[in-house]
């Protein structure tokens, strides 16, 4: 009995029911609460839309900026609203590798790799050599 109770309040908790890989699952915010992503999957990669992010609209805080750099001439027109900032992370040893983020600021992609302990997503974004990036700090929301 105490191991079915156990079990129950173990898969009540959003993400201790969550097999590794699915733990990404969810809405993360910025420390600063200035972006959220949703982290979502397709077959066995994972990707994230952006769903809000401060820098993404025009100076009057209401129209979203066009993605004026995308190295694609086709989206260059496109507003930076519920766009794919990351694509193509698979899971593997613990964590997500292999991603790709996009930085609208100047059309690039940059390699990403993510980690997770508890509510805290660790987002380690870098070109080529993990030592020259930059890790961002995420706080799970849903």
């Amino acid at each position: 009995m105490l191991q079915l109770i156990l079990l129950v309040l173990l898969f009540h908790h959003p993400t201790c029911g969550q097999s590794g890989a699915d733990q990404i699952l969810h809405v993360w915010q910025t420390r600063a609460r200035d972006g959220k992503i949703q982290m979502l999957k397709s077959g066995n990669t994972y990707y994230a839309k952006m769903l809000y992010g401060k820098d993404l609209f025009e100076s009057d805080g209401k129209t979203y900026k066009k993605d004026v750099n995308n190295p694609n001439p086709a989206l260059r027109s496109r507003i930076l609203n519920n766009y794919t900032l990351i694509s193509g992370l698979v899971y593997k040893d613990g964590k997500w590798t292999d991603g790709k983020i996009y930085y609208y600021k100047d059309g690039n992609f940059y390699d990403v790799t993510i980690e997770i302990q508890g509510n805290v997503m660790s987002m380690r974004v870098y070109k080529g050599v993990t030592f020259f990036g930059k890790t961002l700090t995420w706080d799970m929301l849903e």
